[in-house]
């Protein structure tokens, strides 16, 4: 049995989350409950802390579905409560924000997928992981840090001066990701996609998030300029590596440029 008098503040701090994230306590658990949560007239120290318990719960629970809103929608709310739930029992918060509360979630849910002992997979946990994974990247993007104000481009700023923006990210993906969290945020309601490989951009300007469908040729340019290319250098890549005209490239870069100033991708 520990006396509260005889643990420092960070054991005291490791027993209680123990105790938070654990079922029902032991025996001896309830002995030390006893001995360093104080018991009132009404209530016991073990319902005191049930009490306490079922509200963190409840807001590990509330932080999950808030960090994967698309993925609550697409599992439903008691197959999400579920799956979280097991995520947080085998990776309860370990930081003292419940910003990374989700971090393992993606990989969490890729080790207990429900076929992964059988050869033949099933598309749509394929499309619940990539979901999931997409989700967490959209709250990273969100929290990180941007330079201050930038020149305001035109479509004559000189090609040689253009570079991507710190704060754009690409993503690739084996079904519709992007459209599918897009609809969602529009309440179009959309149902289960069927599995298609999707390119999508994701830029933060004024602690806004913008997501953008983009065509494949589009992705991998913007990731050849990502990689330090310059605009004539990635054009050249595309030629190269995708079977394209480097004349097709030169007509279509207005377009390209254009749209990609107005989607907030590059600066100087």
């Amino acid at each position: 049995m520990i006396e509260s008098n005889d643990i420092s503040l960070p054991q005291l701090q490791n027993w209680m989350q123990g105790i938070l994230v654990k079922g029902r306590p032991s025996a001896d658990e309830r002995m030390t409950i006893e001995s360093v949560v104080n018991q009132s007239q009404r209530l016991s120290a073990l319902r005191h802390l049930n009490i306490y318990r079922s509200s963190y719960i409840a807001r590990l629970r509330a932080c999950m579905q808030n960090q994967f809103v698309a993925l609550a929608y697409a599992l439903g709310a008691g197959l999400f409560e579920s799956f979280a739930d097991q995520y947080l029992d085998s990776y309860p918060s370990e930081s003292y924000t419940l910003n990374t509360l989700g971090e393992k979630f993606p990989a969490f849910l890729e080790k207990t997928r429900p076929d992964a002992s059988l050869e033949q997979k099933e598309s749509w946990p394929d499309f619940i992981i990539e979901l999931a994974g997409f989700e967490y990247r959209l709250s990273e993007i969100f929290d990180q840090e941007a330079a201050g104000d930038q020149m305001v481009l035109t479509p004559n700023t000189p090609d040689n001066l253009l570079k991507l923006t710190p704060v754009l990210h690409l993503f690739h993906h084996q079904f519709p990701i992007c459209q599918y969290y897009l609809d969602f945020i529009q309440n179009k309601e959309p149902d289960l996609p069927f599995p298609g490989k999707t390119y999508c951009a994701v830029t933060r300007r004024d602690y806004k998030l913008g997501l953008f469908v983009i065509r494949g040729a589009q992705y991998h340019f913007l990731k050849s300029m990502q990689e330090g290319k310059s605009v004539k250098k990635s054009m050249k890549y595309l030629a190269k590596n995708f079977e394209f005209k480097i004349e097709d490239l030169e007509k279509i870069w207005p377009e390209w440029k254009s749209t990609f100033i107005a989607s907030g991708f590059l600066s100087v």
